[in-house]
């Protein structure tokens, strides 16, 4: 369901915005008359014994070049050897050493670590009229772009209601509508979860069309459903068909679309697009709140 265009919009989005970072990194700071940090220095605090000479020479120029995660004026190299200041530091760099291994041009890691762990904050994604869940103030927001009839979706919400439990004061879930064409009843799921929505019953709905994963979603079973749930089954029809249901569709349809999103589910995390699984979700989340100090360290 996922589709490779994600990762280039991860790092392309907003271009002038991401390269200007890479360019601030690089421009007359006092991070720059700081010493050069050889990969001999770096020995047992990284695990490079497996690059080539080549692949040692390319790694130095990002580390060096790179400012660290932690926005604390010092290059990504030199953060190392302050792990306490900067606990994201270690993850930083070998997301950087992974890139070196698969061969990327220093330009493409450069522009792939910025992206990812510049200090600069993501993509605005606007939330106001959109299904919440969590705290009004969190330290880490997803935003998940979701079909309805997308079996992967429905695993991936399961997941993120996990972590969000164990995070309860910490983490934002974020619905947004994007049901696709190959569907054909994603888009009366997404009325449904909105009419349910007007009740105060948007999560639960959200939650019972995601356990009838791989039945039929047609407008009977939903109103089963919404009776099910206790609601107005008169006004959730009503709501259903209603034009807000269409405007609130359409709205995270055009938003989708302005950032590429091709396939679902569609995650970000504080804004930055997640190529990937649970799993890269997990470990994106994890480095959100040890960006923030809300880990122990």
């Amino acid at each position: 369901m996922k589709n490779g265009s994600i990762m280039r919009f991860s790092l392309m989005m907003s271009v002038g915005f991401f390269v200007s970072a890479t360019l601030a990194g690089a421009s007359c700071s006092g991070r720059n008359n700081q010493r050069f940090v050889s990969a001999r220095d770096l020995e047992g605090r990284l695990d490079i014994k497996e690059l080539t000479p080549i692949e040692i020479k390319r790694l130095e120029t990002v580390l060096n070049q790179e400012t660290s995660p932690c926005g604390d004026n010092v290059t990504l190299a030199e953060a190392q050897f302050n792990r306490e200041r900067c606990p994201l530091a270690p993850l930083a760099a070998q997301f950087v050493i992974r890139k070196v291994k698969e061969d990327y041009s220093e330009q493409e890691i450069a522009k792939a670590y910025v992206a990812r762990y510049a200090s600069l904050k993501g993509l605005e994604i606007p939330i106001e009229d959109s299904p919440t869940k969590g705290p009004a103030d969190p330290v880490v927001t997803v935003v998940t772009f979701t079909d309805f009839e997308c079996p992967f979706c429905a695993r991936m919400a399961e997941h993120l209601d996990t972590v969000a439990r164990a995070y309860p004061e910490k983490i934002r879930i974020v619905h947004k509508n994007f049901p696709l064409d190959s569907h054909p009843t994603a888009e009366l799921a997404s009325r449904a979860a909105y009419a349910a929505g007007v009740q105060g019953a948007f999560w639960k709905m959200h939650d019972t069309i995601f356990s009838a994963s791989g039945s039929k979603l047609d407008r009977e079973r939903l109103d089963v459903m919404a009776i099910g749930l206790g609601l107005d089954v008169d006004k959730f029809r009503e709501d259903m068909t209603s034009s807000a249901a269409t405007a609130a569709i359409q709205a995270d349809r055009k938003l989708g679309a302005e950032f590429e999103i091709k396939g679902t589910p569609s995650v970000f995390v504080n804004g930055r697009f997640v190529e990937g699984g649970a799993g890269e979700v997990d470990q994106r989340i994890y480095e959100e709140l040890l960006r923030s100090g809300s880990l122990p360290r």
